[in-house]
């Protein structure tokens, strides 16, 4: 109204036969109240895209924060200011074993002797808000470097590991619906290089919950006073792909998939404060052999009907110049086991269970920095064969020592160092195994 009555007046002024010094003035004072209009607009439309997406100004600021429990570049889309999102992370590794002598060829154990180095991964994020309630969220990786090879020698391939839409109804209860992530445990959920201290990810995080674990589902989540959970059903792994020693991880199924076989999924989490956070989740499904991966193409043969049971219990402090994780978790399976052991032609164990705990202390914690340098120590107990049905067990159990480092010269990059060691059972016909690894991770 202002602006109009200014326009107004300007003309009247010519009208009247004004002097240019005063029109001049009158045009002055209308371009300054229409760039305080301009700004008061923009402060309005700030205000209300605040309110709409629940955040607060520093929040606005920083779009790095975890939502639901998920790594913080993955968490992008929730945080962002913008419709679009654009995240990511990635990983360079050297590794170096020492006389490892486990594979069943002289020419196999000489190669995996030699310095490996390695892109292992390369993940973009893309994150799209629709409207103020839906968010989709996808998660791209790339992996040793490149796409699918035939090349045993380079292992290597291109897969979209998450896309899911998310329902954000209220705080306390969304829906999630899509190709998911499995909310087990702490680094299914959370996987990026910056969220753990040691080289490579938790063996027990990797053989029995079998991180990276994605497939097709549906999830309620929500946030009540600090408690988090996650509660949905997701399609099984396929029973006929399972192998010795590593539990259900080989049977993880991709996007594609035929199947009937489902699967109860849940998790809770509890901010106790003072950095101290605990945790549990807990699955039971049915699995089966799926004899094709689609109409025409078969797999295998045979039929044996499988139950699944996974438990894990996890508490983490970070205070005080700690970083603490530590998790234990127990597998079973049930049913028609001596048809699956038939079909697969593996001595499959039907318990499996194990324990973790990594400490890391900051050397920088009570300096004027923001960067982090953390002495680390790493511990992991793995039995994947508790009933003992395999022809030597103590071959799948086996004990992990590591040591090493994990600098931050920033919080989205770390350089890590460590020296692990594999101590195996006993009794077992394997050689105890030692390597050093140096890896560069990030986020963006």
């Amino acid at each position: 109204m202002k602006k109009t009555l200014l326009g107004l007046s300007a003309l009247a002024s010519l009208a009247s036969g004004a002097t240019n010094e005063a029109l001049q003035q009158q045009l002055d004072q209308l371009r300054t109240e229409m760039q305080e209009m301009r700004q008061e607009q923009s402060e309005t439309n700030e205000a209300l895209l605040d309110e709409i997406t629940g955040k607060d100004a520093a929040a606005a600021e920083d779009e790095y924060q975890s939502f639901s429990s998920m790594g913080v570049a993955a968490s992008k889309v929730y945080h962002s200011r913008d419709f679009l999102s654009i995240g990511g992370y990635g990983e360079y590794e050297y590794k170096k074993y020492f006389d490892y002598k486990n594979y069943d060829s002289d020419t196999a154990n000489a190669t995996r002797n030699k310095s490996e180095f390695n892109i292992v991964r390369f993940v973009p994020y893309f994150g799209f808000k629709f409207n103020d309630w839906i968010v989709m969220n996808t998660e791209v990786e790339f992996e040793d470097g490149g796409a699918r090879s035939d090349d045993t020698k380079n292992y290597k391939y291109a897969i979209v590991e998450f896309s899911y839409l998310d329902f954000l109804i209220d705080k306390a209860y969304s829906l999630r619906v899509g190709h998911i992530l499995v909310p087990m445990g702490l680094t299914n959920l959370n996987h990026e290089p910056v969220a753990y201290l040691t080289t490579e990810r938790p063996t027990v995080e990797t053989l029995i919950i079998p991180s990276t674990w994605h497939t097709n589902g549906a999830l309620l989540h929500g946030e009540i006073d600090g408690f988090e959970y996650y509660a949905g059903l997701i399609t099984s792994p396929d029973a006929g792909a399972f192998v010795e020693g590593r539990y259900i991880q080989q049977g993880r199924l991709g996007a594609r998939q035929f199947t009937d076989d489902f699967s109860g999924v849940v998790r809770a989490s509890y901010s106790v404060g003072s950095g101290f956070d605990i945790g549990a989740s807990a699955l039971y499904g049915q699995s089966s052999i799926l004899n094709e991966s689609k109409p025409g193409d078969t797999l295998t043969s045979g039929n044996a009907d499988i139950s699944m049971v996974m438990f894990e219990a996890h508490a983490t402090y970070n205070a005080e110049g700690f970083n603490v994780k530590t998790l234990a978790t127990y597998g079973a399976l049930d049913g028609d086991l001596a048809e699956l052991r038939t079909a697969t032609g593996e001595q499959i164990s039907s318990k499996v269970n194990g324990q973790y705990l990594t400490v890391g202390y900051d050397l920088f914690h009570l300096l004027s920095t923001s960067q982090n340098f953390y002495l680390v120590g790493d511990i992991e107990r793995l039995d994947m064969d508790a009933d003992g049905v395999t022809d030597n067990p103590d071959n799948n159990r086996f004990m992990e020592y590591s040591g090493g480092f994990a600098y931050y010269p920033d919080p989205k990059v770390v350089i890590k160092a460590d020296f692990m060691v594999r101590d195996y059972g006993s009794s077992a016909n394997l050689a105890d195994e030692q390597a050093a690894t140096v890896s560069a991770g990030f986020i963006f």
